[in-house]
């Protein structure tokens, strides 16, 4: 048994100030996209880390958000074990969201940019560790929170850093929002990057001449999309198109952005060589292509390390009236693909309970407190797993 229910009485009568901060994570926009964003979210959020006794330091990243490493050891001669904690600075949703959609409270709810992935989540790790602290709790050698500015870029910059992490972590737990029905994730697919770069040759619309890598584009656009296999969960999505210069020209170049979604590595690869192969082809004589990025996040498979994190936190669950099964993300990947990939027992979706309503993303209120006690009585029990 866990103290999941003192925990979780005293993230309920904390919950208003938990509210507050969500709050004002939530109107500290962080879109991707936005390093002077990321980074400014980040300074807050490193100072709360601070504030309850972890020392911080910031890897500076060129052209998107900085990463911030918060580390806490034990002062208890006897503690065992070292935790990974993930959580991300940067949202989907991009600067400016919040002029249609602001942060509000109704119904129970929380709606705000970013809130559902993973603003919420920060306040149930945050909130997991001032109510261990709270109890005197300190029988982990060591707890560190990696605090990535690029995750929803793929988290091109911040890999090396988190399996650095990694190699010296004894499990990690990813706050990614929980899975519907207030799930948790034991195993995720892999995820992948991939960008055509068509270069064409410039001439006067009216001249007849040149070659258009808009034109050729579209024809890799076409035999990209016809890849997917929904059914096997192989999934490749066209998300991002740019080209051209002017409209009374032929395009002398044109770029596509390429989302990679499967379950397995295997189908991943073979998304990935077919791409390529089609980025050699040439329709529009005259054209080139040329591919760069690939696979981003390595399969995150399901293992007796990762089942045995759940079965402990289906345990404390159940102290605290919730009843939690296993919900595999078949095409979804998180940076715990990363440590996973590597063999690290790792559970994901332990952030808020929430979703997408028509574009606004909103969190349920009282699951701040519930999944910060869950949180809770899984940390005080992992050293059972040693």
């Amino acid at each position: 048994m866990s103290h999941a229910r003192d925990y979780l009485a005293y993230l309920r009568e904390h919950q208003r100030e938990a509210v507050t901060d969500l709050k004002r994570y939530c109107s500290l926009e962080s879109g991707s996209r936005d390093k002077a964003g990321v980074d400014r979210v980040g300074t807050v959020v490193r100072q709360a880390w601070q504030e309850m006794g972890f020392r911080c330091e910031t890897i500076p990243i060129q052209g998107s958000g900085d990463h911030i490493i918060a580390r806490r050891r034990s002062g208890n001669p006897n503690a065992r074990g070292r935790l990974l904690c993930h959580m991300h600075l940067d949202t989907t949703q991009p600067t400016g969201t919040i002029r249609e959609h602001p942060v509000v409270e109704k119904g129970g709810r929380i709606y705000g940019p970013g809130i559902h992935d993973m603003k919420g989540g920060w306040l149930v790790l945050m909130g997991a560790i001032r109510a261990l602290r709270a109890a005197d709790w300190d029988e982990l050698a060591s707890i560190t929170v990696f605090l990535c500015g690029d995750e929803e870029l793929g988290s091109p910059t911040a890999r090396v850093h988190i399996e650095e992490e990694c190699r010296h972590a004894d499990w990690q737990v990813v706050m990614e929002p929980a899975r519907e029905g207030g799930h948790l994730a034991t195993s995720r697919g892999v995820v992948g990057a991939i960008y055509l770069n068509v270069q064409g040759e410039f001439a006067a619309s009216t001249s007849g001449k040149g070659a258009s890598a808009i034109i050729e584009a579209a024809h890799k656009i076409i035999a990209v999309s016809k890849l997917s296999v929904p059914d096997r969960k192989k999934l490749l999505n066209v998300g991002i198109v740019e080209g051209g210069t002017a409209r009374q020209a032929v395009a002398e170049k044109a770029w596509l952005s390429i989302d990679l979604r499967s379950q397995t590595q295997e189908d991943a690869e073979d998304l990935v060589r077919s791409v390529r192969a089609i980025a050699g082809e040439v329709i529009v004589p005259g054209t080139k292509t040329v591919m760069s990025g690939g696979i981003t996040r390595p399969a995150f498979p399901r293992n007796e390390g990762n089942v045995r994190m759940f079965r402990l936190a289906q345990e404390v669950g159940r102290e605290i009236g919730l009843d939690l099964e296993e919900a595999p993300t078949q095409v979804g990947g998180s940076d715990g693909n990363f440590g996973a990939a590597m063999g690290l027992p790792t559970l994901d979706g332990l952030g808020a309970v929430g979703g997408n309503e028509a574009g606004r993303q909103f969190i349920i209120a009282d699951s701040l407190a519930e999944r910060g006690a869950l949180l809770a009585g899984l940390i005080e029990r992992l050293p059972e797993l040693l």
